[in-house]
């Protein structure tokens, strides 16, 4: 049994799930530059989003989508979580 393949090609290559996964986290991460930091939601807000994501506000998961210094915000959250959840596990 091979890889899992996405549907998508890229230059006529089937794309990996996971080469997919990182193109998809790059595309948000850099692609919606906000140096201004308009509209953005407190830090808290974006903090509460990534430890508690059921509590989180729809609007701020809506703004992260479209904003890519909040994205790499709940991004390094949640890297955090998995680093003392992992460290916990030892």
């Amino acid at each position: 049994m091979g890889r899992p393949r996405s549907r998508l090609r890229n230059g006529g290559k089937e794309l990996s799930d996971k080469k997919f996964g990182e193109m998809a986290r790059m595309h948000f991460a850099e692609d919606f530059p906000n140096p201004e930091r308009r509209g953005c939601p407190p830090i808290s807000e974006i903090k509460l989003l990534a430890d508690r994501p059921l509590e989180g506000k729809d609007w701020v998961l809506g703004h992260i989508s479209f904003c890519s210094p909040c994205y790499r915000d709940h991004g390094s959250f949640l890297r955090a979580l998995k680093k003392k959840h992992h460290g916990k596990c030892r």
